[in-house]
């Protein structure tokens, strides 16, 4: 993801220890936690409902797909 504009704002909210690594775990390969919460946030605001949902359906099968890999 190309950044066009520096990123001058903050969000900071609390997760709990499962919270945050559950989402460490899916975002692996994305280019860091903040980039992939990002994605997640603002895809979910500008995505179509289809959209959205053919978006999740995607990142679920990559994130099988890695695990199947790892066994």
């Amino acid at each position: 993801m190309a950044v066009n504009k520096p990123r001058n704002r903050t969000l900071i909210f609390r997760l709990t220890q499962d919270e945050y690594d559950s989402l460490q775990a899916a975002s692996s390969g994305a280019r860091s936690l903040s980039d992939y919460a990002r994605g997640k946030l603002l895809g979910s605001i500008e995505l179509s409902p289809i959209d959205r949902q053919l978006f999740e359906l995607k990142t679920k099968v990559e994130r099988i797909a890695e695990l199947l890999e790892k066994d």
